[in-house]
């Protein structure tokens, strides 16, 4: 699509509109103060264009403040904007995702957005520029008051060969509100090592990575969170805007030390404020700390003008704002300022009504463009016409473009994608209807009077169209046409990189926490310790896990072990009981426990390796490569991929392309884009002539992946259908008969679609959803119906029971780890049960236009807690839904809540199960005592699965104390509201909980015994050795050689970060490692943490020894003293002699198969040092090892 001819197009369109008659009054009007336009919503950001371009005209001031309902209409509308107005600069001013007395904070991000808008605008008065200036804001951020002044304090400006101190930037940082940690992952954070500084400022798209020399800013570099490794961006400069509303000037700590002593419930956050640090949910004590709030239109230029779209909705939107707000200020206030000394009054930070706005405007024009006519003596209505709803009246639209060709109308088609473009050609040429795909609408057309010939398609992001009589024109769009949109969206944001690293996820260990070493058993973790060895000019550092075990006699202290970080890859976090029994080092428990597991394992392993061999031995089909239409029914995604999605896609499109049958599990959190990837794949074989079955557990789940896979697939000739109850006898008749025919395409149903009487013409494509919630009959027929077909299968939750049939291979396995990108993680509150934040919280979701979820898990009382909810918000409509209702009934609640007619659902946790509502981002869980980790997590992924930022409140009883237990559960659910928590979350419930569910109850026992992790990696070992492939049964090897090889506290001061180098390094010091990998994993250190000092090169080059000697088996490689010694070496008596000659006083014990020869020393006689140690052991073993080979 080539954006200049698409803004040249819509220019000629906005230049007819111009010239039509009605339009002249309202360029006459402009000279009032009032003016008010009648025009329907499809016209409105057209006239909104046409009057900008009159004003320019006339020589008036270009800067315009536009209004619109919601912040989803704001996005629309600035899109719209940098398409017809191309030399305009459209800004665009977020809200809070919070409300203002919330004593939440907004996102870091949202604030960035918010204050990088206002600061431009400060720009622009200065420059008293002449050029268009549209600023965008819904209704919710136009009545947010803004603190005023902040355009006096401007963003942090940082150049490449700039001089900055860096501890004065980061004091800076820290008084901006950015937050210190040890590694930066999300918008806001900062992270200091050495002379290098990482920071996310809220406005990049990637967080950026500084290298000072000195003081000296010697280069920027774009970096990934998710690996933390560079990318290809050097920028040459950075603007960073600050991440909170108020900044805390001395005047705004000195008032919150005054106000401390006042407000004794508030102490702990005014305390922070007093001493300069920013605290989360500061910005609702705003009209109490700072001078002055204002609103948005402040901070325009004096002769800028206000344009108001739809003034009927926005009022209505208003007026719910302030009410809800309200309700959050006794709510959230007043029990935190229960024995204050004197009042606060916050009410000043709360939203203004409309009046007040337009009362603030100072004089400033304001244009409202409404849907209705009201008063024809105030408005001037421009005789526009909405697209009639064709659906709806039974009417074709080819038909309806046919009449209006023959009255000389001017129809215009416009679609985002240009095969869409073509497919509506093509349907118009079938009804004879002259038409063409034009790149862009001629010069011609901005003409009334032009002679009308044909239909013109044109490509444009418009969303909806209209007809005007007086211009002669009829503008539709791809949705008008198809009465649905077509699901293209051309994605303006930069693609991320399609291949990334290794996610960086450091082996957090905490001081107590549960460890499994492989030789020595279950142990406790203390810390970790440097220690120095050696003495005189060997001595050197080396790092260590303190690991404590059980006491070898009753009664003494615990046995301690030292484990060197080169042999991390011993050990594993325990996972798998409550507190398991520690082992005693050296006793025979840990090796009959370990035995134990192996045998059971051993049995498990017979078994799949039987499916695989079959599963590798059947013929499948192999699909033929991607054609043009899967590349743009891909492109059509309206979101961004994320680099798992994009990776899975391709696996999966690998797999179908080979002749193999593929049997993959999508494993990924709730809401992290499976279906997406099941539409691609369903199209693709598609494409090839073959059938797609798509098998899911509930008939609502039916519904929903109908709409999705229609929406998705609009304007290509792709047939689907449902199979479930909801399909009437006659509708599933139809349906089964067609696929026996091949004239279904896809079938989408649930597990009737196993039923004996359901045939497939050719079934290429079996695709499973939730498959954990399928029982074992089913996973059976489905056998029956899989031996040659394709099977995608899809699971949510993060441990699958058939997680170990994955592991090892016998099943391939995708996982989407990272989350899509504009998705906020859940805010999550915990508190006492309280009926003043339950209503306020009800009425923040509607006023969004959202649906609320309220879990209470009792069947008796759940109709006395519904009826409670509707006393408390009378306004909103209650539906309830729990397991005893009968199955039709329960669905029915359940459709109905999806389609909007119900506002709050209250259920017993029926819900976990799979439910996808976009539309309801609140949840409310009464007794969240009650409830499992995992259930909660389930629960909690229910909202927060669209861009609007969610909310989770987790109440408890107020009369009865939290068991510990609960506490652990609540706290652990609280801390893990990052998106992707799922495995954090799951594995943290097999601690609670045991592990007794996952893989039946007869390995539960066993896993227990030995942890989660070792249990799969033995039955990866078990399979393998079936398949042919010996596995060494690990060796600790001890290397020992007097080096100073670790990485100092001064290089990485984080002790995960330092553990998670360690175990890079430590997985790549085997047998099968290279050099190459340690040369890339020195390459990341150096890109992470700066140039690596001495100490870890000399790491880098001991791992690299340390390969080798486990490619020669040895055990021990130790220098002692003025010995050093090699274990075990075979050497026969002309081998000896041989090496005698060239190392004096080489000894030999054949027993121990011992070989030691005399320490290295250089020419003064000192013992060699560092490198040049190394060198002599590699020389030493390529003599001893070649020879023995001899």
């Amino acid at each position: 699509m080539d954006a200049i001819k698409v803004s040249e197009g819509c220019s000629r369109l906005v230049a007819r509109i111009s010239d039509a008659y009605p339009f002249v009054q309202v360029s006459k009007a402009l000279a009032n103060k009032r003016v008010e336009v009648v025009a329907p919503p499809g016209a409105q950001p057209w006239i909104l264009s046409s009057i900008a371009d009159v004003r320019t005209n006339k020589k008036l001031s270009q800067q315009a403040l536009v209004v619109v309902s919601s912040g989803r209409e704001a996005e629309d509308l600035v899109e719209f904007l940098s398409t017809t107005n191309p030399d305009a600069e459209v800004l665009e001013f977020a809200s809070w995702e919070t409300l203002p007395h919330e004593r939440l904070s907004p996102s870091a991000e949202t604030v960035g957005k918010r204050l990088k808008t206002l600061h431009r605008l400060n720009e622009l008065n200065k420059e008293n520029s002449n050029k268009q200036v549209f600023v965008v804001a819904s209704i919710r951020a136009a009545l947010q008051p803004v603190v005023l002044g902040l355009a006096d304090y401007p963003p942090l400006n940082l150049k490449v060969s700039g001089e900055y101190l860096l501890p004065e930037l980061t004091l800076k940082l820290v008084e901006i509100a950015y937050q210190r940690v040890d590694m930066v992952t999300k918008r806001g954070e900062f992270a200091v090592r050495g002379g290098i500084l990482d920071i996310f400022p809220t406005t990049s798209s990637h967080a950026i990575r500084l290298e000072f020399f000195g003081d000296e800013l010697e280069q920027m570099r774009e970096f990934s969170v998710a690996d933390q490794r560079s990318l290809d961006g050097r920028p040459t400069e950075i603007t960073i805007y600050p991440a909170r509303e108020i900044i805390i000037t001395p005047d705004v700590a000195l008032r919150a030390r005054e106000m401390e002593h006042e407000f004794p419930n508030l102490s702990t956050m005014l305390a922070k404020i007093g001493q300069g640090i920013p605290v989360d949910g500061m910005e609702s004590l705003a009209p109490a700390l700072v001078k002055s709030l204002g609103q948005v239109s402040d901070y325009l230029a004096e002769d800028a003008y206000v344009v108001l779209l739809s003034p009927e909705k926005a009022m209505a939107r208003a007026a719910n704002l302030i009410e809800t707000n309200e309700e959050f200020l006794h709510a959230a206030w007043d029990a935190a300022l229960e024995g204050a000394k004197a009042p606060i009054d916050l009410s000043a930070g709360g939203f203004k009504s409309m009046h007040e706005f337009t009362a603030a405007l100072d004089g400033r024009q304001l244009i409202s463009i409404s849907s209705f006519l009201a008063d024809e003596t105030q408005q001037i209505s421009l005789n526009l016409l909405e697209i009639p709803n064709f659906k709806g009246l039974d009417v074709e639209p080819v038909d309806y473009i046919a009449d209006q060709l023959a009255n000389g109308q001017q129809v215009v088609i416009a679609s985002p994608g240009h095969g869409t473009a073509e497919r509506i050609a093509e349907l118009l040429h079938a009804a004879k209807i002259p038409a063409s795909v034009l790149e862009e609408l001629p010069e011609e057309v901005s003409s009334i009077d032009h002679k009308v010939t044909e239909v013109i398609l044109i490509q444009a992001p418009i969303r909806k169209g209209f007809a005007s009589s007086d211009a002669k024109l009829i503008l539709l769009t791809d949705s008008d046409f198809f009465g649905r949109g077509a699901g293209y969206n051309q994605v303006k944001k930069p693609r991320l990189a399609a291949k990334r690293g290794q996610a960086v996820d450091p082996l957090a260990l905490k001081a107590g926490d549960y460890v499994v070493h492989e030789i020595h058993g279950i142990g406790r973790f203390v810390e970790m310790v440097q220690r120095q060895m050696g003495i005189g000019a060997n001595k050197h550092t080396r790092e260590y896990l303190s690991i404590e075990y059980a006491p070898s006699k009753r009664g003494l202290a615990g046995d301690v072990l030292y484990v060197p970080t080169d042999q991390l890859d011993f050990l594993t976090r325990y996972v798998g009981g409550e507190a398991p029994v520690l082992s005693k080092m050296g006793g025979s428990d840990w090796s009959k426990v370990k035995g134990n597991a192996r045998k059971a394992v051993r049995k498990i392993a017979i078994d799949l390796v039987k499916l695989y061999s079959a599963r590798m031995n059947a013929k499948g089909h192999a699909f033929l490569p991607d054609t043009s239409w899967q590349r743009e029914m891909e492109d059509s995604f309206p979101f961004v991929e994320t680099p798992d999605q994009l990776n899975t896609v391709e696996e999966i499109k690998r797999d179908m392309e080979r002749p193999v049958p593929m049997d993959r599990l999508v494993a990924g959190d709730v809401g992290y884009g499976k279906t997406e990837i099941a539409i691609r794949a369903a199209f693709k074989a598609v494409q090839d002539g073959k059938q797609v079955a798509v098998l899911v557990p509930t008939t609502l789940l039916v519904r929903q992946h109908v709409e999705t896979f229609i929406e998705r697939f609009a304007g290509f000739p792709v047939n689907v259908r449902a199979l479930s109850r909801f399909q009437t006898a006659k509708e599933s008749k139809e349906t089964i008969a067609a696929l026996a025919t091949g004239e279904v395409d896809v079938v989408i149903g649930t597990h009737r679609l196993l039923s004996s009487g359901v045939k497939f013409r050719d079934l290429g494509l079996i695709i499973v959803d939730e498959e954990q919630r399928f029982g074992v009959e089913h996973k059976e027929k489905l056998k029956d119906m899989k031996t040659n077909v394709d099977v995608l299968s899809m699971s949510a939750t993060p441990i699958p029971r058939t997680l170990e049939m994955a592991i090892t291979g016998i099943r391939e396995m995708s996982t989407l780890a990272t989350p899509p990108e504009e998705r906020h993680p859940i805010l999550t509150y915990i508190g006492p049960y309280n009926e003043k934040q339950v209503a306020a919280a009800i009425h923040r979701e509607l006023i969004r236009e959202g649906q609320v979820f309220f879990v209470h898990n009792r069947v008796d009382s759940i109709d006395k807690v519904a009826s409670q909810l509707a006393e408390l918000v009378p306004e909103a409509r209650i539906a309830v839904a729990h397991g005893q209702m009968n199955e039709g009934q329960l669905e029915q609640v359940v459709i109905d809540f999806w389609e909007r007619k119900y506002d709050v659902l209250v259920a017993t946790t029926i819900i976990e199960a799979g439910i996808d509502i976009p539309n309801a981002n609140t949840l409310i869980v009464d007794r969240s005592e009650n409830f499992g980790l995992s259930q909660l997590h389930q629960i909690r992924g229910r909202v927060g699965r669209s861009r609007e930022r969610a909310y989770a409140y987790f109440l408890y009883s107020p009369e009865k104390p939290l068991s510990p237990f609960a506490l652990d559960r609540l706290s652990t659910i609280a801390a893990n509201n990052e998106l992707g928590s799922g495995m954090q979350v799951a594995l943290k419930d097999l601690e609670i909980r045991g592990a007794g569910n996952l893989l039946g109850g007869e390995q539960s026992g066993h896993i227990a015994g030995v942890g989660f992790d070792l249990y799969l990696r033995m039955i990866g070992e078990a399979v393998d050795e079936f398949k042919g492939i010996k596995h060494e049964s690990p060796a600790e090897l001890k290397l020992e050689i007097p080096i100073d090889a670790h990485i100092p506290i001064e290089y990485v001061d984080s002790e995960r970060l330092r553990l998670e180098a360690y175990h890079k390094l430590s997985a790549a010091s085997g047998e099968l490692g290279t050099r190459a990998q340690l040369d890339a994993i020195f390459q990341e250190l150096e890109d992470r943490y700066g140039k690596a000092p001495q100490s870890v090169k000399n790491l880098i080059d001991v791992t690299e020894l340390r390969q080798q000697c486990n490619r020669l088996n040895l055990k021990d490689v130790m220098m002692i003293g003025n010995q050093f010694r090699l274990t075990p070496v075979e050497l026969t008596e002309a081998h000896q002699i041989q090496l005698s000659h060239t190392y004096p006083g080489l000894r030999y014990l054949a027993s121990a198969k011992q070989l030691s020869v005399s320490a290295p020393k250089d020419s003064e006689g000192e013992i060699l040092q560092d490198r040049a140690l190394i060198d002599w052991a590699w020389v030493f073993l390529a003599q001893v090892f070649v020879s023995t080979k001899d």
